[in-house]
């Protein structure tokens, strides 16, 4: 029958379809991790743009931000807005420098009402003018719902940056619209243990042990590059103004 498509022709039928023990093939473009393992097991070789990715956490300051440090330093240098909303920990700024992040590319949005932090992002989202985005959702049932999750997910397939958002561990029994999900670990305070839970292609069993990047692995060596690390991983809590919707421009 001329109508029956055999299976080694699913693919040229939309970039969008694809057989599970492969890995999808679309059109979105890719950011490398900084990890050549990791990079491996991630559909198209990096990080995918347009879509979300979801990094779950048993808690804050187990060395998340060190592991995105390679992507951070990358867009910052091609002068890309690097944008932060809802962070429980602000990261210090001389961690960043010792990074090679340039700070004059990162944002920092904190706001008091959680409803806000929504709205925040959604408009940061919209405006599609970030290199890359991280995002801390409130915990809030009635506010990081299915729906939500969702509506971000669209927004983010139509901006052109990649878009993070950090939820809790328990999370991952929960469906999720990303179309990337990662559990991190600590194993130690150096190593993180990575599980994708959810990626476009086969199961992946094994979790992927990272080593996490220190400063002198960027930059050359300092006296305080320990210091540092410590400083990005559990940084002190800073006072920052709190800005209206009004104030929020991206």
């Amino acid at each position: 029958m001329s109508g029956v498509v055999v299976s080694s022709d699913l693919a040229s039928i939309h970039p969008g379809v694809w057989r599970a023990h492969q890995f999808a093939n679309d059109t979105s473009a890719r950011i490398p991790s900084g990890f050549v393992a990791l990079d491996q097991q991630l559909p198209g070789g990096g990080w995918p743009t347009r879509n979300l990715i979801e990094l779950l956490l048993k808690h804050h300051g187990i060395g998340e931000l060190r592991f995105l440090m390679p992507v951070l330093r990358k867009l910052s240098l091609e002068k890309k807005k690097l944008v932060l909303i809802g962070a429980p920990l602000l990261p210090l700024t001389p961690a960043f420098e010792q990074f090679g992040v340039a700070l004059d590319q990162v944002h920092l949005v904190q706001t008091d009402k959680p409803q806000d932090r929504l709205w925040a992002i959604e408009q940061v989202l919209q405006s599609d003018s970030f290199g890359a985005l991280f995002m801390w959702l409130p915990e809030e049932k009635t506010l990081c719902n299915p729906t939500v999750l969702r509506r971000l997910q669209y927004q983010a397939t139509r901006s052109q940056g990649l878009s993070f958002v950090f939820r809790p561990i328990r999370a991952q029994m929960q469906p999720s619209p990303a179309s990337l999900r990662l559990c991190l670990t600590a194993q130690s305070s150096n190593s993180l243990r990575v599980h994708l839970i959810k990626r476009r292609g086969p199961v992946l069993e094994q979790a992927i042990l990272i080593d996490l990047p220190k400063p002198q692995g960027a930059l050359p060596d300092t006296p305080h590059s320990q210091e540092l690390v410590r400083a990005l991983d559990r940084p002190e809590l800073q006072t920052t103004p709190q800005p209206t919707r009004s104030q929020i421009t991206i």
